[in-house]
């Protein structure tokens, strides 16, 4: 009696402590949504709560659509590994555009070898409640609203045109005032004759020199351009084009005395070496140049009378 007393205790407490480990192994597998009403493309959160007794061998699931509805964001997903086994988070968020009552269907989770499916859900997907009491109201077409500043628009045109029209005939008067000035000042030149003009010329060209004899290019220059002015108005001579070589061409068509001739020659080879290979002649050779140029005009002048 007393052995079978014992061995019915002994049971009582193995069976008991059995229990616990037995409840602790048992997977527990559950899905659920924030929300069971959802306007159309309101965002929906689905979420999976995986607890198992196994660390390892545990396959969760994964898709990539559900029928009616879209997915908006992957799943995010939270674990904890601790003595008791493996707690698994997964988290989805859907939307759906198709109204009506839409079903989430059941997810299977293996853990270990044996298979475990989720619950079903229903969304009821639906569009804004409209309050079925109050009249409706058509579109209404735009309105034109008038803009205060557009009749000012006018005056500013007007202004703008007014404007222009003073510039342009101010611009076309404009040569004509010029050329009225020049015609005025031409006729002050031609009342002098052709050897007055020259001499005076010549004259300020001395005074040139005299005052600054760094100017010996600008007095050269001045030397060749009175006496090709001078045969252009006295002989009618084109020569402001020509060069000294051509220039000296043309005086030996004048039967010019051949000392005469040669000394003019040289002094416009003189204005050349002068510009050209930039020779600094002294002031001895200045004075030379200019009565031979001067000597030259009044030749020609007194020739030209006979």
């Amino acid at each position: 009696m007393a052995k079978t007393l014992t061995y019915i205790v002994c049971m009582v407490i193995l069976l008991a402590g059995s229990r616990p480990a037995q409840a602790q192994e048992t997977p527990i597998v559950k899905a659920s949504v924030d929300k069971n009403q959802i306007l159309i493309g309101e965002p929906i959160r689905f979420s999976i709560d995986i607890k198992s007794p196994m660390v390892s061998g545990n396959q969760l699931p994964q898709f990539d659509s559900i029928p009616h509805f879209e997915l908006i964001e992957k799943a995010n997903r939270d674990s904890l590994i601790s003595a008791d086994g493996a707690s698994y988070h997964l988290e989805w968020k859907l939307t759906s555009f198709d109204s009506g009552t839409r079903i989430i269907p059941a997810l299977a989770v293996t853990i270990g070898k044996q298979v475990y499916k989720t619950d079903s859900l229903a969304v009821e997907v639906g569009y804004g409640n409209v309050d079925t009491s109050k009249d409706y109201h058509d579109i209404k077409g735009i309105i034109d609203i008038e803009n205060p500043d557009v009749k000012y628009i006018p005056w500013v045109v007007g202004a703008v045109t007014l404007i222009a029209l003073v510039l342009f005939i101010w611009f076309i008067r404009q040569p004509s005032t010029v050329n009225r000035q020049l015609i005025e000042e031409v006729p002050v030149l031609s009342q002098i004759s052709p050897l007055e003009e020259a001499l005076t010329s010549l004259e300020k060209l001395k005074t040139l020199i005299r005052e600054d004899p760094s100017s010996v290019k600008k007095y050269y220059s001045g030397l060749h351009d009175t006496l090709r002015v001078f045969l252009n108005r006295q002989l009618g001579l084109v020569t402001m084009e020509k060069t000294s070589e051509e220039l000296i061409l043309s005086l030996s068509n004048l039967n010019l005395d051949r000392n005469v001739f040669s000394n003019l020659s040289a002094a416009l080879r003189m204005g050349d070496f002068v510009k050209f290979a930039k020779y600094v002649p002294g002031p001895k050779e200045n004075e030379t140049n200019m009565e031979t140029i001067k000597s030259a005009v009044v030749i020609i002048n007194e020739t030209e009378k006979k």
